[in-house]
C-alpha cells in the first residue's frame, strides 16, 4: 500500500474513533444531567394528575382555556434531553413559559436553572446554587398554579 493511502485510512479511522468518542462523552453528559434532574421530574410526576386553577388557564390560553387540558400534565410543553433521560422541564405558565434544566459546567460542576420566557421579552435567567434551592422554586411556581 503507498503512503498516501496508508495516511487517509490511517485519518479516516481516527476521526471514527473520535466520532465515538463524542458520542459516549455526550451520553454520559446526558445521564449525568438526568440524575440532577431525576428530583424535579419526579416532583412533577407527582402533581400532574393535580387540577390547574381556572383563572391560570385563562391567562394562559384565553381563547380556549375551556378546551385544554385542565390537569398540571396539561401544562408540560417539553422534556429537553432524551426521551429517557430527560434533565429538565418546560411548562406553559400565563404570559409565556417556565424552564427547569439541570446542566453541567466545562469543569463538572451542577447548574440548576431557570428560565422564564415571557412574550416579546427576553427571557430572565435564574441559576440556584443546589438542587434543593431549584427545587423549592418549582415547589412554589406549582402551589401558584394547582387547585389545592
Amino acid at each position: 500500500m503507498n503512503p498516501t493511502l496508508q495516511k487517509l485510512r490511517e485519518l479516516a479511522q481516527e476521526s471514527v474513533l473520535i466520532a465515538q468518542d463524542s458520542e459516549l462523552k455526550e451520553r454520559h453528559v446526558y445521564s449525568s444531567c438526568a440524575q440532577l434532574a431525576a428530583p424535579l421530574i419526579r416532583a412533577f410526576k407527582d402533581v400532574e394528575n393535580e387540577y390547574v386553577r381556572i383563572s391560570v388557564l385563562r391567562q394562559i390560553w384565553p381563547d380556549d382555556y375551556d378546551r385544554r387540558d385542565d390537569r398540571v400534565s396539561g401544562l408540560l410543553m417539553s422534556m429537553p434531553g432524551p426521551e429517557r433521560a430527560p434533565y429538565g422541564l418546560k411548562l406553559a405558565m400565563p404570559h409565556g413559559f417556565l424552564s427547569f434544566e439541570a446542566t453541567l459546567r466545562k469543569d463538572g460542576s451542577p447548574v440548576f436553572t431557570c428560565i422564564r420566557e415571557t412574550d416579546g421579552q427576553r427571557p430572565l435567567s435564574m441559576d440556584f446554587p443546589d438542587s434543593e434551592h431549584w427545587l423549592e422554586y418549582f415547589y412554589k411556581i406549582v402551589a401558584d398554579v394547582v387547585e389545592l
